[in-house]
């Protein structure tokens, strides 16, 4: 593999077409006089093979590379090169023999690569030159600042060197990539991971639910079977017990009218005795009257006896409790007392100006050191960065003088001849640099204008943006909520829509008089009452089945309906005569726990009022279930019902216990809620509609805003870049001229410095000397200053800590001043508060006990009075007991009638209690019985009258009703059940399974590409080790031939991280010694310039010979170095070029004679490079 042939156009000096063809080995040298384009071929090289760094091609921007015009000529618009390469060894991965590699690039900045004509990418370039030694950044191309960098400081530089000759570069590329798929990979094994994680909760979720499933259907299938059984049996139970029931009905019937007709004759009987016996049972019956009469006084007197102690008892106990409390008052007031002086004694304390003053001048005094301090720092601190400015400027000097007495050759005569013809030159660019400049400021002037309205857009397209972004944000949000509340609408209206049903719902016969005979009702009792939350389930209990009767008016009203329903058989209803209200219970319920009668807690009209308060008066509000037991003890015969929140006791000694919900005033109560919430919502939605029309229309007109600012700003542009295309025309002819007068200038700089280093030669060491000196006393006075700067600051952070710490103080102190006084006034309306309180109960005992005499008084008089009625009813009772035996006498068989006439009577009541009973007990069961009915009908879809497909299980009662109460438990706690969830269940579990499999296959290739970088790091480094052993014996052998006798070490250090981890070998320093000859091993920076540019050249071809390169550049090389050591180093050339291509830039002599080929570069037409074939006798010319 060999380099033929370069090709040239439009690449920097050289404008024309140029192509260079290069022998397969051998040297070939290119000369020319400074400027003139030599070191272009070289870049030329270095940029086809893909080099991206400009500062390498000594350029501000790649596209500098393009020929950028002279006076003559105009620029180009484009760059090209082209290398050839022979590949008939098939060394490069392609089929070709010969490899043609183009690089161009545009003045836009746009460029292509191609490869025999075809376009590729840059990395396509890279994998073909991969380990070939053809790469841009090899040592196939060496120059002066090459030399520097090979031995200096930064070990990066040298281990870029030995991997390409390792040919580990390949493997570093193929280890960043792996990792970077390994990156992607972990990266999508999070996601997948976090997928999976994801469908594992919902899988574990659903597989929760199925357990749900499946145990609800196991308990529903037993609940099924046990509970049909269950009431089947009941169900049969009824209606025997229904049949028996009607059977007795009759017998009973039979036997109150035999009693009846007996009753009838004897009372015959009984009449015509009394006529004779009327005026003695006439004054029996007074007196029997008389002493009932004195009996009821004297029973009202003792009670009201009982009332007047009971209530002295209440006042005694209510004046205990108030001295109780006035004790306590006083007591808690005198701790009050005793915490406010205590408080008015510490704000005393805290309150002295004395105090408060002292500490705010302690703290001004030291804000004022903390200043001072601050100063000092500050004063320091710029101190220090002018003197490491300072240090830089004298190390940057000391560098300059060393490197400028290296070089000084004898060329003053050629040097002052050159510099009167480049001063005439330079005064022509300065009036061509100076028009191009003024025309360039005055566009400039525009393009600010410009830019500055583009800054202005910019800003109001970024202000609109956010606003618009926010408007969207505000319209998402308020669409969100605008939905929410029709969701809201929607479950609201469908909740009044199933409570409506179930309102209407009712008996045939309720829908039939609705239907057809609404003259005649008033609706139902339920729609014309409404109860008070808390107790509508209450009343519900109270009226029950009367809530789901029709309001009638009037006896015609109740036959008409009856008529009506008998001729349409539409079933049964229960009318409520509202005009038949029974009288309302009066009587006061003297208890502290009755809240009030229940019909206080139920609204009306008038029409229906009186019935109802018929009915809800005997029905009274208590505040607990404790009190409601007490009071129906009490009133054991008053048929009265006391009420709580969720209990009714009855007199009777019936309890009923339980909230319903579902009751039709619930219901009703409920409906009205929902309604009063509905339109409320309703009202939302419509000020929400109004809020998402608004934001839509903002932000419609904001986005037509936005879409004007970015024409505006698009035209804008273009017009900048009109402008900018004219700046570049005059900046180009600008950057010609300065480029042109820096290159003139540095050359008559560079020809004056030379001459002075001449005349001053003998004086170098000394101008050396001095400036080491002055680094030396630099870096002692920033030492200084530093340590000065570190104590200081210690000193301020100290000062401003205790300056916190005074400001802490002071502030607690007035913190502690405030909350002292604000419990000063809280305590003092405490104790005011206090003193009322003990006012109010010695008020209150007097009171009370004023009470207590007049009622004790009472007490006395009403004893007496109780005692004067006892003994006239003792005497009451004696004058009955003789008219009783006077009467007893004449009866005769009168009571013995009368007794039987009663015992048939109290047999008949006792049979019709007992039809009652029967009754009763009918209607129950047949309740039972339809209850039963519907629950299994709507429960289990089963008709109790013709059972089909129903199992019946074996069971005993109490075992049955228990495991049944245990069974529906049981389902109860499962709580809501989607019996649809299997099918979701399976999805997730299949999606889990994909997941799963995909997280796998993730896995797997995560741990083949860590066995990649892991098997590519063991060769990398093993090749790298290995390769670095033969480098070090190459760089012994070739020093050793430039050096008799030389001595070389070079040794690899070990480099940590920031943990103290040691680092890969691959990252290692490369450290360098060596000894000349006649010398002794003290570094690399004691070496002279000569002696440096050597041992890096013996480093670079010992690096060359572990992996020979079929080309090397060689730039300049050869400068530092006087004859004796251009002897050696051509010596050392010529025994490589046997078998690869030498290109040496050089203005050696001695070089230009060992070169089997001569190019010359010059510059015929200002500005323009052209190739040249030179023979040697012509070459001196060229370098001069």
């Amino acid at each position: 593999m060999q380099i033929t042939k370069l090709k040239i156009f439009g690449f920097k000096s050289f404008a024309q077409r140029t192509e260079i063809n290069f022998p397969t080995k051998g040297l070939t040298a290119v000369v020319g006089p400074n400027g003139c384009g030599k070191s272009n071929i070289t870049d030329a090289i270095r940029w086809v093979l893909g080099e991206q760094k400009a500062a390498a091609l000594r350029m501000g921007k790649m596209q500098d590379v393009i020929f950028s015009g002279t006076e003559e000529r105009a620029a180009m618009s484009l760059a090209e090169v082209s290398i050839v390469i022979d590949n008939s060894d098939g060394t490069l991965a392609s089929d070709y023999s010969e490899v043609i590699v183009t690089r161009r690039v545009h003045r836009d900045g746009s460029g292509e690569y191609l490869i025999n004509n075809q376009e590729c990418r840059l990395r396509d370039v890279h994998a073909l030159l991969f380990d070939s030694g053809l790469g841009s950044s090899t040592y196939s191309q060496m120059n002066a600042d090459m030399i520097k960098a090979v031995l200096s400081d930064k070990a990066d530089d040298r281990r870029v060197l030995f991997e390409e000759a390792a040919g580990v570069s390949k493997y570093k590329q193929q280890r960043k990539e792996t990792r970077r798929q390994l990156e992607r990979v972990q990266m999508d094994m999070e996601r997948v991971e976090d997928n999976l994680r994801s469908v594992r909760r919902s899988v574990r979720l659903y597989e929760t639910q199925a357990e749900k499933v499946n145990a609800y259907k196991k308990l529903n299938t037993r609940l099924r079977e046990l509970d049909l059984s269950v009431s089947l049996d009941k169900f049969e139970d009824y209606k025997e017990g229904l049949a028996t029931l009607d059977s007795t009905t009759k017998r009973m019937n039979h036997e109150v009218e035999s009693s009846k007709t007996q009753a009838t004759e004897l009372q015959a009987k009984i009449e015509e005795k009394k006529l004779a016996i009327s005026e003695d049972e006439n004054t029996y019956r007074d007196l029997e009257r008389n002493v009932q009469a004195a009996t009821i006084a004297l029973n009202d007197l003792n009670n009201n006896i009982m009332r007047l102690r009971d209530s002295m008892a209440a006042l005694e106990s209510s004046n205990e409790k108030a001295q109780g409390e006035i004790e306590r008052s006083e007591q808690k007031s005198q701790e009050l007392s005793e915490e406010k002086a205590r408080l008015e004694e510490e704000i005393a304390v805290l309150g002295s100006e004395n105090d408060m003053d002292e500490l705010n001048a302690l703290l001004e005094r030291e804000r004022e050191t903390l200043q001072v301090m601050r100063d000092k720092v500050d004063d320091l601190r710029t101190q220090s960065r002018e003197l490491s400015n300072a240090r830089l400027q004298a190390t940057n000097r000391v560098n300059s003088l060393r490197g400028r007495f290296e070089r000084m050759d004898a060329e003053v005569n050629m040097l002052q001849s050159n510099i009167a013809k480049w001063q005439t030159e330079i005064e022509g660019l300065d009036k061509q640099k100076s028009d191009a400049e003024a025309n360039i400021a005055e566009i400039q002037a525009g393009i600010e204008d410009t830019n500055r309205e583009i800054e202005n857009l910019e800003e109001q397209r970024a202000t609109r943006e956010e606003r618009l972004e926010s408007e969207r944000a505000e319209l998402s949000e308020a669409q969100q909520k605008l939905q929410g509340l029709k969701n809201e609408e929607a479950r609201l209206q469908s909740r009044i829509d199933v409570l409506q049903s179930v309102m209407n719902e009712g008996s045939d016969a309720n829908r039939y008089l609705k239907e057809n005979k609404a003259n005649l009702i008033g609706g139902l009792v339920s729609e014309r009452i409404e109860a008070t939350p808390e107790y509508a389930s209450s009343v519900e209990a109270a009226l029950g089945e009367i809530l789901d009767s029709v309001v009638v008016n009037g006896d015609s009203a109740v036959n008409e309906i009856v008529d009506a329903l008998k001729s349409e058989n539409v079933g049964k209803v229960l009318m409520s005569l509202v005009s038949s209200a029974a009288p309302a219970y009066d009587k006061p319920v003297n208890n502290p726990g009755v809240v009030g009668s229940l019909k206080d807690f139920v609204k009306t009209d008038d029409e229906v009022s009186p019935w109802l308060s018929g009915i809800l008066s005997r029905y009274f509000v208590v505040d607990s279930l404790q009190t409601a037991l007490n009071l129906a003890k009490e009133y054991r015969g008053e048929n009265l019902n006391f009420v709580t929140a969720d209990t009714i006791v009855r007199t009777s000694g019936l309890v009923s216990f339980g909230v319903s919900t579902s009751g039709a005033l619930s219901r009703k109560n409920e409906i009205a809620d929902a309604e009063a919430l509905l339109e409320k919502v309703l009202g939302d939605i419509s000020a929400s509609e109004e809020n998402v029309d608004r934001l839509r229309e903002l932000t419609e007109e904001d986005a037509q805003m936005l879409s004007s600012l970015v024409d505006e700003i698009r035209e804008k542009r273009d017009s900048l870049r009109g402008g900018d295309a004219s700046i570049r025309i005059h900046r180009n002819t600008v950057e010609n001229c300065t480029r042109r007068l820096n290159q003139l200038n540095g050359e008559v700089t560079n020809a004056q410095n030379r001459i002075d280093a001449a005349a001053q030669s003998k004086n170098s060491d000394a101008e050396l000397a001095e400036a080491e000196t002055e680094v030396e006393k630099v870096e002692e006075r920033y030492q200084t200053i530093s340590d000065q700067l570190g104590e200081n600051e210690t000193m301020l952070r100290e000062k401003e800590e205790d300056v916190r710490e005074l400001e802490r103080s002071a502030q607690d102190k007035t913190s502690r001043l405030k909350q002292n006084q604000n419990r000063v006034v809280a305590i003092a309306d405490q104790m005011e508060f206090l003193d009322n309180t003990i006012r109010n109960r010695r008020d209150e005992i007097e009171k009370n006990t004023v009470s207590i005499e007049k009622f004790e008084t009472d007490c006395n008089k009403l004893s007496d009075e109780a005692q004067v009625k006892d003994n006239a009813l003792r005497e009451l009772e004696r004058n009955r007991d003789l008219a009783r035996e006077r009467y007893d006498l004449v009866s005769g068989d009168l009571e013995g009638w009368r007794d039987e006439v009663n015992r048939l009577r109290d047999d008949m009541i006792e049979k019709m209690k007992e039809l009652n009973d029967v009754g009763r007990r009918q209607e129950s069961l047949q309740n039972n019985l339809d209850r039963l009915r519907e629950r299994i009908t709507n429960e289990w879809t089963v008709d109790l009258d013709n059972p089909e497909n129903v199992e019946r299980v074996e069971y005993t009662q109490p075992e049955a009703d228990r495991e049944i109460r245990e069974l529906r438990g049981k389902i109860k706690e499962l709580g809501p059940i989607n019996v649809n969830v299997m099918e979701d269940y399976e999805d997730e579990k299949k999606r889990l399974e994909e997941v799963e499999k995909q997280f796998d296959d993730l896995d797997r290739a995560r741990a083949s590409l860590d066995r990649t970088i892991t098997k590519l790091d063991d060769i990398a480094r093993q090749r790298y080790l290995d390769t670095f052993a033969r480098i070090q014996k190459n760089f012994q052998f070739v020093f050793s031939k430039l050096f008799l006798n030389g001595e070389t070490k070079m040794n690899l250090v070990e480099r940590v991280d920031e943990m103290g981890k040691p680092m890969d070998i691959l990252d290692a320093d490369i450290e360098i010694n060596v000894r000349p000859t006649g010398k002794k091993m003290r570094g690399i920076k004691a070496l002279s310039g000569g002696e440096h540019a050597l041992t890096a050249t013996a480093l670079l071809f010992a690096i060359y010979m572990e992996k020979p390169s079929p080309y090397c550049v060689l730039d300049e090389v050869d400068g530092p170095l006087d004859d004796a050591n251009v002897g050696r180093f051509m010596a050392l050339l010529r025994e490589f070029s046997k078998q690869t291509l030498f290109i040496v830039v050089t203005h050696n002599k001695r070089t230009m004679a060992e070169a089997d080929m001569l190019y010359g570069v010059t510059q015929e037409i200002k500005g323009i490079s052209r190739i040249a074939s030179v023979q040697l006798a012509d070459a001196t010319k060229f370098a001069i």
